[in-house]
């Protein structure tokens, strides 16, 4: 026991703290894991000195971290001059630790010795433009193997150590790429259900012109599962005001206003639509809808026409000029006072089956083509045929 007191005493006086006495200590031993490619020992190593205040302010823990991922990169990369099993994970795994504790190391030196900081630079710039570039791929890997956390993280370091002056200084990578970089971020966070993290790179991904399609769909999706109704809403207008392809944010944002009956928003939104594409079958069938809910049947009859003089055998355009008509029918006959022996009555009562006889080509359309979806044809058709005495139809239904 007095020995070592002893020991501690002299280290103590000769100027050497225990804090050295410990780095050298687990410096070799991570020397030791380089040496025999003890990987994953050597890893676990670095892990428990970056988390130690007093080890991860020393250069030479990244320049053994380094010397470690770049003997394991070799490896791999000789495996495949070989033609041996080679495993792509880990050769980007060790690409991706490789930058990473490169630009740590420039920049703690360039905290501790600034003015020495350029020909260490010079040399690290020269990794790093061998290295650095595969972190895309990497990210591109993973993305198609579905890792989405591990994409991320490739798409997110590219992007963040992009920023280093190591990086700034030597090649620096188009705009273009950092946003098709940041797409693929988006891509993996909302897959991976990280929906917050879906906006990291917003900015960036938004630059992406070719998707930005994509880019704002993830970003209504994101509001929508994060129950953000406000946002998800606005992001759908900004769709449609900002993408060639509006399909995705107009249905959903018409949707979103039946949901909540709010007919006459959804109705003007198809209204502004229609001004720029009369003929989109989309937007008339959408303006079908909100004509209809809101009783406008008129309307509905003209608006729904036009979609079937464009699209004859749409079956739920067939519907709707067909219920419109029984609606209307319907309506008229409510607000009649029964009185057989007056003509008023029976010319009121005609015009009734007039409008029934509009709706029932329609609607025997409609039956034809979904025969299971009685709810909707059975009654209006059984009142019609009824009122229109067309016995064999009605007998005909009633089996």
């Amino acid at each position: 026991m007095k020995r070592r007191i002893i020991i501690l005493l002299i280290a103590f006086i000769s100027g050497a703290p225990w804090t050295t006495i410990n780095a050298q200590k687990e410096f070799q031993n991570l020397k030791g894991f380089i040496k025999t490619s003890n990987y994953a020992e050597g890893r676990k190593l670095i892990v428990k000195c970056l988390g130690d205040t007093l080890l991860n302010s020393k250069p030479q823990l990244y320049q053994l971290a380094i010397a470690l991922e770049t003997k394991a990169n070799d490896a791999e990369n000789m495996k495949l001059y070989l033609n041996q099993k080679y495993d792509t994970a880990a050769f980007f795994n060790t690409t991706g630790k490789i930058v990473e504790y490169t630009c740590m190391l420039d920049n703690l030196e360039r905290q501790l010795s600034p003015k020495n900081i350029e020909a260490k630079s010079k040399k690290r710039q020269e990794t790093l433009s061998a290295y650095y570039p595969n972190l895309y791929n990497g990210g591109m890997y993973f993305i198609k193997h579905k890792q989405w956390d591990a994409a991320h993280k490739f798409f997110s370091d590219y992007i963040e150590l992009s920023r280093s002056p190591l990086l700034q200084a030597k090649n620096p990578m188009p705009m273009s790429k950092f946003a098709r970089a940041a797409f693929w971020s988006m891509t993996a966070c909302y897959e991976a259900k990280r929906y917050s993290d879906v906006f990291k790179y917003q900015d960036i991904a938004e630059a992406d012109t070719a998707n930005l399609n994509y880019v704002m769909q993830y970003e209504a999706l994101a509001y929508l599962q994060l129950k953000d109704t406000a946002n998800y809403v606005l992001k759908l207008k900004e769709g449609i005001a900002r993408t060639a392809s509006t399909e995705f944010f107009f249905s959903r944002l018409t949707d979103y206003y039946n949901t909540v009956h709010d007919y006459h928003a959804a109705y003007l939104l198809n209204d502004s639509l229609l001004a720029t594409d009369s003929t989109s079958t989309l937007y008339l069938y959408a303006q079908t809808i909100a004509l209809f809910n809101m009783k406008e049947y008129d309307k509905c009859i003209d608006n729904t026409t036009r979609l079937v003089n464009i699209d004859s055998d749409n079956a739920e355009a067939n519907y709707y000029l067909g219920i419109c008509w029984y609606n209307k029918g319907i309506d008229f006959d409510a607000t009649l006072v029964p009185d057989p022996t007056s003509k008023t009555y029976k010319a009121e009562k005609q015009k009734v089956n007039d409008m029934f006889r509009n709706a029932m080509p329609y609607l025997e359309k409609y039956r034809a083509a979904r025969p299971d979806d009685k709810d909707r044809w059975q009654a209006p058709l059984y009142r019609i045929y009824f009122s229109l005495n067309e016995s064999q139809k009605l007998k005909e239904l009633e089996k």
